[in-house]
């Protein structure tokens, strides 16, 4: 089994904001679009999975809201001309053949770790830059990370160079710097590589505020006292729930590519070249392949 699992929302505003505009002759915008399929099409191409999906955000856990209420309040409202592309990505996603999934009141960090938990971690990768996921590696699950020149798998060594402490650790680096990006701090002052070496030494964060009277540098001292709340707020925050029904099961993820809606959808948005490629796949497939797909 090879199973990839795409952060949708990751991917939805890495490929939004890579390419400044793209509109078609309509005036309609096209360029998260353009560059979802980009993205796909090379994850495809490097990595060649049998199974995979593209999990996409359902909303906040209302634990994590009633735990710190205002998490992720600081992000902005998803740009207008973004949030118009959002059932073109899910399209793009079919017509490549992968799965789409959205778990009503769950964010894609969580659904992907319990398919992560579901599955032989060895065989599965994870697309994503997401902090909190990394911690998915300690259980043999690789990240992967496109490159300028080809690609990188990231693994147990390779985040542990990255954030200075093994996988099973970065939760509890982020309960002691907590993460900007979702609006909920950490210890005033201390950064990832202050937070590494006290987590190296310690072992956890909570380790770490027990171990307050001997830290150095002796200033952090009185703050840790003073952080201890805000500590294990956000050691409770960065946990992943990996128990999480399924809504298609693993199996059931093979991948489908649709050449004949590739083409229609290509055609649609007027990305010439997938166009191209997609008529070509198409008329690879013979006559009895290409009419169980509607060519």
């Amino acid at each position: 089994m090879s199973l990839v699992l795409v952060d949708g929302h990751y991917y939805a505003y890495r490929s939004f904001y890579a390419i400044a505009s793209l509109t078609n002759s309509r005036g309609e915008p096209t360029n998260a679009a353009f560059g979802f399929a980009s993205a796909l099409l090379r994850m495809s191409q490097d990595l060649q999975p049998k199974l995979g999906a593209v999990i996409f955000d359902g909303g906040i856990p209302q634990e994590r809201i009633e735990t710190h209420p205002a998490y992720k309040a600081n992000r902005k409202e998803t740009p207008e001309a973004l949030e118009k592309q959002i059932p073109l990505l899910y399209e793009v996603a079919q017509a490549l053949g992968w799965k789409t999934v959205s778990v009503e009141g769950e964010e894609a960090d969580d659904v992907i770790a319990s398919y992560t938990a579901a599955t032989d971690g060895d065989a599965c990768i994870v697309a994503t830059n997401d902090k909190d996921l990394m911690v998915l590696a300690a259980r043999g699950v690789r990240i992967y990370q496109p490159k300028s020149e080809g690609y990188e798998l990231l693994g147990t060594a390779e985040v542990e160079a990255k954030w200075g402490v093994p996988p099973d650790k970065v939760p509890e680096l982020l309960a002691l710097t907590g993460d900007a990006s979702d609006n909920f701090p950490g210890i005033p002052g201390v950064g990832p590589k202050t937070a590494a070496k006290w987590i190296l030494e310690h072992g956890t964060a909570e380790a770490v505020l027990a171990a307050a009277d001997q830290i150095k540098p002796e200033r952090f001292r009185p703050i840790l006292r003073e952080s201890a709340e805000i500590v294990r707020r956000n050691r409770k925050m960065v946990e992943l729930r990996t128990k999480i029904p399924l809504p298609i099961p693993v199996r059931e993820l093979t991948l489908r590519p649709d050449p004949a809606k590739q083409v229609e959808l290509f055609r649609r948005l007027e990305f010439k070249r997938f166009t191209r490629e997609a008529e070509a796949r198409l008329a690879q497939m013979g006559p009895k392949q290409a009419d169980l797909f509607g060519g």
